[in-house]
């Protein structure tokens, strides 16, 4: 603590913002958050990038403030070497430093300490959430992810099947409870984030063993389901032994991928991932294998997805008018379609006609309602690609 506060001392920026930055740090280490957590906490703290290396397994991480996760080709020139040879963390501002970054540096790497030899130690009893990012990576060797697999508790062979879990929306640029740009030295009024203001019960990133997407994973394990979860940037990401019901817990929209042996996992993630991208409020649960070639859609760019009439058209429609599109679509026919929405066929039939005058083609046929179909699922795909849905 006395080399902190010299250190303090000769910062720029005011101590009471570097002070906040300590418990900032502090209290994600009270949460226990995995490696991941931290990397993705810390890159919206600084509002740059920030990697890791594991000297453990040689793995190198690199995330950005908006939860992107990649693997650099090498480690910069200027890092912060970790004690005990665990490894290494950076970071990666463009422009002037901040008056902050040494004190954010410091911190993370003192962080990155603690997390690398818990996550050694949960290792060691396999139940290191970062196991399952080894086993989702396409990056793992096929010896690498059997043996995390066989750590989890899981055989290489087993069928298991990915879910990509969205977060609650804290927008791709923002950090908890912050607005957009706001770096490390805004100042003694705010400091660097709201972290430190929130109560040590209300900490600046929970990390994956709160909010809905984890009683998502509780309630398939109250269903007798073998589960491991971590989260992976934005994402929260599943492992699930044993085929999935058809109804899952509600509270967060969910992107189920294929069934595969745990030895091709990273396969079904990458689908659940794509699976992810078409959910919406009326769709908070898509299966890979119900997307069939909606799935070619999926790494359209958006201005691409914008441009087409038919998703313009759509996104022109009232919520009433989209809703009985959904219905009609769903069911197959005007009976059908009010029956679903508790409206006189007579109501539903004039909403539709409403909407045909909108969209310029007709919904009476079969080719009109596959049309409708396809535009209704790329509205969905265009609103996650504008949130940053991650894919």
């Amino acid at each position: 603590m006395q080399g902190l506060l010299l250190k303090l001392s000769t910062l720029d920026a005011d101590a009471e913002s570097a002070v906040r930055v300590i418990a900032y740090f502090d209290s994600l280490l009270r949460d226990h958050v995995s490696v991941p957590t931290l990397l993705a906490a810390t890159a919206r703290l600084a509002q740059c990038p920030v990697g890791l290396l594991d000297a453990a397994t040689g793995r190198r991480t690199r995330t950005s403030p908006r939860g992107a996760v990649d693997t650099p080709a090498e480690v910069p020139a200027q890092v912060r070497e970790l004690s005990d040879g665990l490894g290494a963390v950076w970071m990666e501002r463009e422009g002037p430093a901040h008056g902050l970054d040494e004190i954010v540096l410091e911190r993370y790497a003192v962080a990155a300490e603690v997390t690398l030899e818990r996550a050694a130690a949960l290792a060691r009893s396999g139940q290191d959430p970062a196991l399952v990012e080894l086993v989702l990576s396409a990056e793992t060797g096929e010896a690498e992810r059997a043996r995390a697999l066989r750590l989890l508790g899981f055989a290489p062979s087993a069928p298991l099947q990915a879910l990509a879990i969205a977060l609650p929306d804290r927008g791709p640029d923002r950090g908890p409870d912050r607005g957009p740009d706001r770096g490390p030295d805004r100042g003694p009024d705010r400091g660097p984030d709201r972290g430190p203001d929130r109560g040590p019960d209300r900490g600046p990133d929970r990390g994956p063993d709160r909010g809905p997407d984890r009683e998502l994973a509780a309630g398939l394990r109250a269903m007798g389901h073998q589960v491991r979860a971590t989260r992976i940037g934005d994402t929260e990401a599943v492992l699930v032994a044993t085929t999935l019901p058809r109804d899952l817990p509600e509270g967060s929209r969910v992107g189920i991928g294929p069934e595969l042996p745990g030895a091709r996992a990273a396969e079904s993630w990458a689908g659940a991932r794509t699976a992810l991208r078409f959910t919406g409020p009326h769709d908070r649960v898509m299966r890979w294998s119900e997307l069939g070639a909606l799935a070619l859609f999926a790494d359209l760019p958006e201005p691409a997805v914008a441009e087409l009439a038919d998703v313009r058209a759509m996104e022109r429609l009232g919520e009433e008018s989209l809703a009985a599109v959904r219905a009609l679509c769903l069911a197959g026919s005007v009976r059908g379609a009010a029956a679903t929405v508790h409206l006189h066929h007579s109501s539903m039939a004039a909403r539709i006609a409403r909407a045909e005058s909108v969209l310029g083609f007709s919904l009476a046929d079969a080719a009109g309602r596959l049309r409708a179909h396809l535009a209704l699922a790329l509205v969905r795909l265009r609103a996650n690609l504008r949130s940053g849905t991650p894919a």
